[in-house]
C-alpha cells in the first residue's frame, strides 16, 4: 500500500499549495501590491525569512511568499514540472537543482536571463555554477549556493607518519596502502548505484583529462582518458583493497560514519563534512584536513563535481521586473555572506570568500574557494537523468567485477546515443 499512500499524500501536498497560491492571488487584487511567490527549499534556519523582510522594507509595495516544496529532489522536481507544463503563473520564482537549468530551457520554462545577468556580472560569479546556469550560449538563472566533492584525510595519522596530503590518485593509493592496518581502512567514497556514483567519477574522469560530452555535445564517455580513470577505481576496490568490503552500497552517509569512528584515513564527501568535524565535542576536532579531489599523474589539476541550488524565473511570471529584482537581491553579495554566516551555505559570488570578516572568523574558506574553482557541472543536457541513469548501472557493475571498464563504458556511451532525441538517436 506504501505505493498508493505516497501518491495520496503528494496529491494532498500539491492542492495545498494550489489553495495558498489562489489565496495569495486574491491579496494581489485586494491591496493592490505586487506579489511574488518563491518556490523553494524549506527555510529551516529562518535566514531566507529575514532576507525577504530586509527586501520588502527596501521594496515598498513588493511582497514575497516563500512558498517550501517537499526535501526529496525527485518529488520537487515532479511538481515543478507539473505546474510549469500547465503554464502556472502563480510562481514567479524557483529554485532549481544544478543540473536542472539545462532541461528547463530546453522545456521553454525558464525566462533567458542574457539581458539581465551580463558577462561582466556574470564574471563576479564562481565560473562552475555560471556554466551550470548557461544552456546553448543563453544563461537561464542566477548561482544561489554551491557544493563540490573534495577529499579529506586525518590529519594527526598523516602528520605522524610524515606522510604529505595526497594531490595525484597514485599518491593517494600509495598512501592509503601505507597507512591502513587492522583497524582502519585508507578509503571511503560512494560506490553505491545512485546519482552520488556519478559525481564521484566525473572527478576521476575530468582528473585524467576525460569528459561525457565533447564541446560539440557529442559522446564521448567511452575514451581511452574514462576507462583508464574507471579502471583505477576498480582497482582500487578490487586489486588494491583500500576500500572496506561494503563499499559498493556506501553514500555520504556511511563513508562519514565510517570516517568519523576512525574506520578511514581518506574520505571523498562534501563540505558540509567539514562543519560537523568541528564541533566542539566531535571527536575528530583538530585531526581532520581537506585538499582538492586528487587528479592523474599526467594531468595538471583535479576537476570536483559541481551541486548547488540556483534562482530561475518561469517565463511565465506575471512580474518578471519585481521578480528579477528580487533574484539580484537574494543572490547579491550581501545576502550570500549572510546566508553563509547564519546558515554555513557557500556562496557562489568569489566576493564573499574574500570578505574580511568571512576570513577572519572562517579560515577554511580559503580552501574551499581554491577547490570551487575547480568545480565543474555534470554533464549540461536536457537528458541529464537519462544519462545519470545509464551510467549508474554500468559504472556499477564494473566496479562490482561484473564487466571490465572498457565495456561498461562502451555500453553505456551506446545507450546514451539511443537516447531518443539525443544525438540524432531514435
Amino acid at each position: 500500500m506504501e505505493g498508493p499512500l505516497r501518491l495520496t499524500r503528494v496529491l494532498i501536498l500539491a492542492l495545498a499549495v494550489l489553495m495558498g497560491l489562489a489565496t495569495a492571488c486574491t491579496r494581489e487584487a485586494d491591496d493592490g501590491g505586487v506579489h511574488l511567490t518563491w518556490a523553494t527549499l524549506k527555510d529551516e534556519t529562518g535566514i531566507e525569512g529575514r532576507l525577504i523582510e530586509q527586501f520588502e522594507r527596501e521594496n515598498p509595495g513588493v511582497h514575497v511568499t516563500l512558498q517550501p516544496m517537499p526535501p526529496s529532489s525527485d518529488t520537487m522536481h515532479n511538481q515543478y514540472a507539473t505546474y510549469l507544463i500547465s503554464e502556472d503563473e502563480s510562481f514567479d520564482l524557483y529554485s532549481i537543482d544544478v543540473v536542472w537549468p539545462a532541461e528547463f530551457a530546453s522545456a521553454g520554462w525558464a525566462r533567458p536571463l542574457d539581458d539581465l545577468f551580463p558577462a561582466e556580472e556574470r564574471a563576479k560569479f564562481l565560473p562552475g555554477p555560471v556554466e551550470a546556469c548557461t544552456y546553448q550560449g543563453h544563461v537561464y538563472a542566477v548561482p544561489w549556493y554551491t557544493d563540490a566533492g573534495m577529499l579529506y584525510y586525518r590529519k594527526d595519522i598523516l602528520e605522524e607518519k610524515g606522510v604529505k596530503p595526497p594531490a595525484t590518485w597514485s599518491e593517494l593509493v600509495a598512501a592509503a596502502k601505507q597507512l591502513q592496518d587492522a583497524d582502519r581502512f585508507g578509503f571511503v567514497f560512494q560506490a553505491a548505484q545512485y546519482e552520488g556514483l556519478v559525481c564521484n567519477l566525473l572527478e576521476y574522469f575530468w582528473g585524467n583529462g576525460g569528459t561525457v560530452l565533447d564541446a560539440d555535445g557529442r559522446v564521448v564517455l567511452d575514451s581511452p582518458e574514462n576507462v583508464a580513470a574507471l579502471q583505477l577505481v576498480v582497482d582500487m576496490i578490487i586489486k588494491d583493497r583500500i576500500t572496506p568490503p561494503g563499499i559498493k552500497t556506501y553514500k555520504e552517509d556511511e563513508s562519514l560514519q565510517a570516517f568519523r569512528a576512525g574506520k578511514a584515513v581518506f574520505m571523498r564527501n562534501w563540505p558540509y563534512v567539514w562543519g560537523l568535524t568541528q564541533r566542539p565535542r566531535e571527536q575528530l576536532l583538530g585531526k581532520v584536513g581537506m585538499v582538492p579531489v586528487p587528479h592523474a599523474d599526467s594531468c595538471p589539476k583535479s576537476g570536483a563535481c559541481l551541486g548547488g541550488w540556483n534562482i530561475m524565473l518561469s517565463k511565465y511570471t506575471r512580474h518578471p521586473t519585481q521578480a528579477w529584482k528580487f533574484a539580484q537581491f537574494i543572490t547579491s553579495q550581501e545576502a550570500q555572506k549572510a546566508r553563509f554566516l547564519d546558515s554555513a551555505r557557500l556562496p557562489t559570488r568569489v566576493a564573499v570568500y574574500e570578505d574580511v570578516e568571512v576570513r577572519r572568523d572562517n579560515p577554511q574558506i580559503a580552501t574551499f574557494l581554491e577547490i570551487f574553482k575547480l568545480a565543474r557541472p555534470r554533464p549540461v543536457t536536457p537528458y541529464y537523468s537519462k544519462v545519470s541513469d545509464i551510467m549508474q548501472i554500468q559504472i556499477h557493475r564494473a566496479i562490482s567485477g561484473d564487466t571490465d571498464a572498457a565495456t561498461a563504458l562502451k555500453t553505456a556511451a551506446d545507450q546514451m546515443r539511443r537516447i531518443p532525441g539525443f544525438q540524432g538517436g531514435p
